[in-house]
């Protein structure tokens, strides 16, 4: 999603689509502007298994590297600060965080009117932490340069969705875990998980 929204890929390729690179005048057209990742700052809000992957990521593109989370990450490799502080540093802020009582609606109005001019939005964890109006506000404003989603409130996508048909919006539909050999994987993880608690030996436990 951010590589799809920071190069516009949608939108070259719709252009492509309607003949513009044929009728074009030189090599390489470029009427919506690209950037690079490089020196750029992403801000990971929540700092589990996944996010810890996508700072491993990120850091590959030469990104610097913000994190929020409940505790101390002990990773001296990022950056850890306040909610308020991430927003408003981050180049991309994006949500890797469970839905609970402190993360539900917590991308609101306030939130986004916090975040840079011009930075994407990325939420692949759950739609509840988003309230889409006041995305598509911000979308429609102007303030945020994109979002990219893979997670609405509601699933499948109601037709009078806020978020439907908003401006540098890519949404999926829930596929970012539905890979191939992504499932494979968490098939085999779910068997090791049965072996291990039928052993008396449980793995990945949840403590409340």
């Amino acid at each position: 999603l951010i590589l799809g929204l920071i190069n516009r890929v949608s939108d070259y390729n719709r252009t492509v689509a309607d003949g513009d690179w044929i009728r074009s005048r030189t090599f390489s057209y470029f009427p919506f502007p690209l950037a690079e990742l490089c020196g750029k700052t992403i801000g990971i809000v929540g700092y589990g298994a996944i996010g810890r992957r996508v700072a491993d990521i990120a850091r590959a593109f030469g990104m610097r590297v913000a994190v929020c989370a409940r505790r101390d990450v002990g990773d001296p490799t990022v950056q850890q600060m306040p909610f308020d502080e991430l927003l408003a540093v981050s180049d991309i802020v994006t949500m890797h965080c469970p839905l609970n009582a402190d993360s539900a609606d917590r991308m609101d109005a306030a939130a986004f009117a916090k975040m840079k001019a011009g930075a994407l939005f990325i939420n692949t964890s759950r739609g509840g932490v988003v309230v889409e109006e006041a995305l598509r506000a911000a979308l429609d404003s102007g303030h945020l340069g994109g979002a990219g989603l893979d997670v609405l409130r509601q699933e499948p996508m109601s037709a009078d969705c806020p978020l439907y048909g908003a401006p540098r919006c890519l949404i999926t539909p829930h596929i970012a875990w539905a890979g191939v050999d992504t499932r494979r994987r968490l098939i085999g993880v779910v068997e090791d998980n049965i072996r291990a608690y039928l052993a008396g030996n449980p793995i990945n436990t949840v403590t409340k």
